[in-house]
């Protein structure tokens, strides 16, 4: 018998992947207030390249951390060539640990929502709230 789905916790955890990390960290502002925060952050340019964004570190972790991240959110600054590695190591996630225990997964693409690399335009902030509370509300 498959195990009872499993409930989001009170407070739902996100990663978030931005140019640096005070870009990324910026997407807890947005979360102010709401049940969601940042488990996690990883970015493209600022911390020694060993642990910078790349589909492995992002794979290591989703994976190591407890609760398990429901959201991904990428930030505008993150390539086309960088979402394309990204796809697979969500979907493995999605489906081999969230949706064994009956939960779902929500990935933010802002590049999606504004389709020019930089600083994303006003309303952001919303947006990312607007995308996680049709999938977790």
């Amino acid at each position: 018998m498959p195990p009872p789905p499993q409930q989001p916790p009170p407070s739902i955890p996100l990663i978030a992947i931005g140019i640096t990390r005070p870009h990324a960290l910026a997407t807890s502002t947005a979360l102010t207030g709401s049940p969601y925060h940042l488990a996690a952050v990883l970015d493209l340019t600022e911390t020694p390249s060993a642990y910078q964004f790349s589909p492995q570190n992002l794979g290591a972790v989703l994976w190591a951390l407890h609760p398990r991240p429901l959201g991904l959110v990428t930030g505008t600054a993150v390539s086309s060539q960088d979402l394309e590695g990204i796809k697979p190591v969500w979907e493995e996630y999605v489906r081999d640990a969230l949706e064994v225990d009956g939960g779902k997964g929500c990935w933010v693409k802002l590049s999606d929502w504004h389709a020019t690399t930089g600083p994303p335009p006003p309303g952001w902030e919303k947006e990312i709230l607007r995308q996680l509370d049709e999938v977790f509300r």
